[in-house]
């Protein structure tokens, strides 16, 4: 049941990412979470109205204590995140940064989480708590 349950929360389930950047936000360009919204939706597919980007730019951060642009992004999903899955994922968002912000490909990190259904609340509930009760349990 469990099992179950995992595999059909993971076809509803709201990727978040975040993006933190030292990129300013006026060199962010004004659809680049729809872009990125776009990139993950092919890459995860995970339909384009469940994931949500959130963009902070003009932080100060540093990696390797070196100047210059730097862009760590965090992803959370429920499924679609694994050993190999992430390199796909890694190798798309990463190029598509590097393309757009001009962060070289060394300085983008990401770091990647598999949630579960119960650890993720949406629309009042947790997404376990609406897949179970979708389901009549």
């Amino acid at each position: 049941m469990l099992r179950r349950l995992l595999s059909t929360s993971t076809k509803s389930a709201m990727p978040m990412i975040r993006v933190a950047t030292n990129v300013e936000q006026t060199k962010i360009p004004d659809d680049f979470e729809v872009k990125l919204t776009d990139l993950l939706t092919e890459s995860m597919g995970k339909p384009r109205e469940r994931i949500m980007v959130e963009v902070d730019a003009g932080r100060r951060i540093m990696h390797g204590a070196t100047p210059g642009p730097v862009c760590h992004l965090t992803v959370k999903s429920i499924g679609c995140v694994g050993e190999k899955l992430n390199i796909q994922h890694t190798e798309r968002v990463t190029s598509f940064v590097h393309g757009l912000l001009g962060v070289p490909k060394d300085k983008i990190i990401i770091e990647f989480y598999d949630l579960s259904p119960h650890q993720v609340g949406f629309n009042g509930t947790t997404v376990a708590d609406a897949v179970a009760k979708r389901e009549g349990k």
